[in-house]
């Protein structure tokens, strides 16, 4: 995906180092339909597609920044992926989306 990644002190500090750093937003969150899910929100504003959570990650259409880092520091973040898809899965789940606003 086109954009740029994470400096790996931002990361850190979202996993579980201390502190926080200026970090710059590389996609828009948005629900199937095109509507914005903003980042002060929580996993429940993901709509559930078919029996899955589904989010799309758009283009953002200007830059916005702000401090990365844990607001919880007990509790470490991490993100694992657990498998592609394949082509067939993948445009089924695209077939469901409405395109970039």
């Amino acid at each position: 995906m086109p954009g740029d990644s994470p400096t790996a002190e931002a990361i850190a500090m979202c996993r579980d180092k201390d502190g926080q750093t200026l970090t710059v937003g590389t996609y828009n969150l948005s629900a199937p339909d095109g509507s914005w899910i903003w980042n002060e929100g929580t996993p429940s504003d993901i709509p559930v597609v078919d029996g899955a959570r589904l989010l799309v990650l758009d283009p953002p259409p200007y830059e916005r920044s702000w401090p990365a880092g844990r607001y919880f520091p007990g509790m470490s973040g991490d993100l694992v992926l657990e498998r592609v898809l394949g082509r067939d899965e993948a445009e089924s789940w695209y077939a469901r989306v409405a395109d970039p606003k």
